[in-house]
């Protein structure tokens, strides 16, 4: 009997074990190579985790399809690109993080179909100090229905900043 590294919570295991008894993960076969990359049993997920830090985080963190129980795996690392995104730089059809591209965003710089951006949100339905979108809600805020203190509906001098900034 020998033992190896369980490839999700990296805790030694008998070759033999047919799952980790730490996490559930299941193993392969004896005599199966453990890949390392793609989950055992979901031929169509990823995960890339570069061995660079920054603050304890990988410097990139790439995480596609579904974890090996099911569910979604979330990619965290300053720069996170998943189904779920956490980072400072997100990617993903969930993100958080500083700067955001996502389905749905929650960051200080968000482009999204739904942004939520603290400083700025660009997106169908987007909210943030400056708020461009279908929807925007914000202090300056563009938009089909732009709703905030200076708006195109409420704020002339808005108007006239906007066409000296894009000139003919």
């Amino acid at each position: 009997m020998a033992l190896i590294r369980c490839p999700e919570c990296q805790r030694e295991v008998s070759d033999r074990a047919p799952a980790c008894p730490g996490c559930g993960y299941p193993l392969p076969a004896r005599g199966m190579p453990i890949q390392g990359d793609r989950r055992a049993g979901w031929p169509y997920s990823f995960e890339y985790k570069s061995s660079k830090t920054i603050f304890g985080m990988p410097l990139v963190h790439v995480v596609y399809g579904p974890a090996w129980a099911g569910g979604l795996r979330p990619a965290r690392g300053f720069i996170a690109i998943g189904n779920i995104a956490i980072g400072v730089i997100a990617i993903g059809g969930f993100a958080v993080g500083l700067f955001t591209l996502a389905g749905i965003g929650l960051g200080f710089i968000c482009i999204a179909g739904m942004a939520f951006g603290i400083g700025a949100g660009l997106g169908g339905i987007a909210t943030g100090y400056y708020a461009v979108g279908g929807l925007a809600i914000g202090v300056y805020a563009v938009g089909g229905l732009g709703i905030g203190t200076h708006t195109l509906q409420n704020d002339p001098h808005l108007l006239e900043w906007l066409r000296k900034l894009f000139p003919r």
